[in-house]
């Protein structure tokens, strides 16, 4: 039982730690928050059901063609945002993602149902649990390809911004966007990298997602707030804070739920946050504010 608990919660927290990711890249490379990335993540889950339910392709046909959707629905989503991403215009950029995130979730009802419906994808592999230590330990096979895919994603994020020059663009305008732009680093195609980029991340989240539970058009904010979530707890601006931040709220909510209560299982989230920031006021690896007086 507690097993497949923690197999469950470490699947769903690398999840929601990919949707933290999205969350810190746009907050350190634009100051911003997208509302719409939530949406995002259950589009993918989305366009998955369409290609492997409707059109009856494979898993592997289907995440290229997220990915294409969500690299159109980034650039477009920069487009529309780019003329609010600045500090005299926050409240308005804000205010203009969830406009977007509204208008994500009435694509999809518009294209495959009505609030309310839900829709089943199989799943990415088929086959029995894994079992160790005679029985001990039981792995659901679908979690373990969760966590295989989120893991490779994460090793690809951290590539992405070590090694390849778009990358170290993107850190440097994180790091002092003034300078970056002084020294002729070209800081709109790092805006909208972050834009797209977090995008990305979320539809294949989506993607992940969708197997191993029921996707419905208005499940993108309760995503979005979870990945939220995750950022705070492990720190607003720190990459793997936002891994192991969802990964602390994974576990937790399935702990809750599996012990305590299914209806604890949200307010699971809140609570951690609540006490994560009590001892933690800038999350665990936010690091430490200085002030010079």
């Amino acid at each position: 039982m507690l097993s497949v608990l923690l197999a469950s919660g470490v699947a769903n927290g690398l999840l929601y730690g990919l949707v933290a990711l999205g969350v810190v890249v746009l907050a350190k490379a634009a100051n911003a928050f997208n509302f719409s990335q939530g949406d995002v993540m259950a589009l993918g889950g989305f366009v998955s059901y369409a290609v492997i339910v409707t059109m009856g392709y494979g898993s592997v046909a289907a995440l290229p063609i997220v990915v294409i959707v969500a690299l159109f629905v980034g650039v477009l989503s920069y487009l529309l945002l780019r003329p609010l991403m600045d500090a005299q215009h926050a409240v308005a950029l804000l205010t203009a993602t969830i406009g977007l995130s509204f208008l994500v979730k009435g694509t999809i009802r518009l294209i495959w149902g009505r609030q309310g419906d839900y829709f089943a994808v199989p799943p990415l592999v088929s086959g029995p649990p894994i079992i160790l230590f005679d029985g001990a330990v039981i792995i659901p096979l679908q979690h373990l390809v969760m966590s295989g895919g989120a893991v490779l994603m994460l090793a690809l994020f951290a590539l992405f911004f070590r090694f390849t020059r778009l990358g170290l663009f993107m850190r440097s305008v994180a790091d002092n966007p003034r300078a970056a732009r002084i020294v002729g680093i070209p800081t709109e195609l790092v805006l909208c990298s972050a834009m797209v980029l977090s995008l990305v991340v979320s539809a294949v989240a989506g993607f992940l997602l969708a197997p191993a539970t029921l996707i419905f058009p208005d499940m993108g904010f309760s995503l979005f707030l979870k990945g939220f979530a995750a950022a705070i707890i492990g720190g607003m601006m720190s990459l793997p804070g936002a891994v192991i931040g969802g990964v602390l709220l994974g576990v937790t909510e399935v702990l809750v739920s599996g012990y305590i209560s299914s209806t604890a299982q949200e307010l699971s989230a809140f609570v951690l946050i609540f006490v994560a920031l009590i001892f933690f006021p800038r999350g665990l690896f936010g690091g430490r504010s200085s002030r010079s007086v």
